[in-house]
């Protein structure tokens, strides 16, 4: 393929992902070896965006990572308009502790909701509401910017998520935290009188 074919394919994988892709990532999803290459196209993509003031931009994120977002100024304008995502109990508690605990390992996430939770962990994949990375063994997990969008945060900010979720997860799953610190679920018990 030429310059304009590899150009249009990163910029539609940048675009379809939903979550921030590694330049690495890229070049194993597309077929394209040289990593060098790869980001010299992303960043005439970004330009270009750039150039014609376009509410759409392409940023580095995590260190070594693309996105393709919404520029914040007209994020909060239109996230009512953005489909809600079709999720199921079980994965929107799944979802609430990946974005209080994150990063979190899945191991983790398993642990405490379950074997059903890797089901969970792909939908939410699928979705691009979280991402995943190798860790160890495992997996880490964490929010994406489609899911800060999502839930109107201006920004991936895991501390701003964190906060925003902790009163719902200490309510929800007290006693589940709590053994994931390796603590006494006081809380649970003070609120239940027993």
């Amino acid at each position: 393929m030429g310059l304009l074919e590899d150009k249009a394919l990163v910029e539609a994988a940048l675009f379809v992902s939903g979550r921030p892709l590694s330049v690495k990532e890229l070049s194993k999803a597309l077929g394209i070896k040289s990593l060098d290459y790869l980001e010299k196209l992303i960043e005439l993509i970004a330009a270009e965006y750039a150039e014609r003031k376009s509410a759409i931009e392409v940023v580095r994120v995590l260190g070594d990572k693309y996105v393709m977002q919404v520029k914040q100024e007209y994020s909060q304008r239109v996230i009512h308009l953005m489909p809600k995502p079709d999720l199921r109990t079980g994965e929107l508690k799944t979802l609430a502790l990946i974005a209080y605990l994150q990063p979190i390992e899945q191991s983790k996430i398993v642990k405490l909701r379950g074997s059903q939770a890797y089901e969970h962990i792909r939908k939410l994949l699928e979705m691009g509401l979280i991402y995943a990375e190798p860790y160890e063994r495992t997996k880490l997990l964490g929010t994406t910017q489609k899911f800060a969008e999502l839930y109107g945060f201006p920004e991936n900010n895991p501390i701003v998520i964190k906060e925003a979720f902790k009163k719902v997860v200490h309510a929800e799953y007290s006693d589940l935290i709590a053994k994931l610190e390796g603590k006494e679920p006081t809380e649970k018990k003070e609120s239940n009188g027993t």
